[in-house]
């Protein structure tokens, strides 16, 4: 199940559970994911109980994501649609 959705400018929208609580966290993994080569944007929902983070790329596949976030010693798993 792909919970992708598409956007008005051609970007797909990925949604993940993370443990992405406090700034610090943001700290750490803002420079991996401002790094990575095709995302377009991102977002975390830390007031969410799954602490949503949203990414917009032209890349559908999440892979790549939970790997990076995962690296910085975080969860990092897709949400169902």
């Amino acid at each position: 199940m792909n919970p992708a959705y598409a956007t008005a400018s051609g970007m797909e929208v990925l949604v993940f559970r993370t443990n992405l609580r406090f700034k610090k966290d943001l700290r750490q993994v803002a420079p991996v994911l401002n790094e990575a080569p095709g995302l377009h944007k991102w977002t975390v929902d830390r007031e969410d109980t799954d602490k949503v983070l949203r990414i917009e790329t032209r890349n559908p596949d999440p892979t790549p994501i939970i790997r990076l976030v995962e690296a910085c010693g975080y969860l990092c798993e897709e949400l169902p649609d």
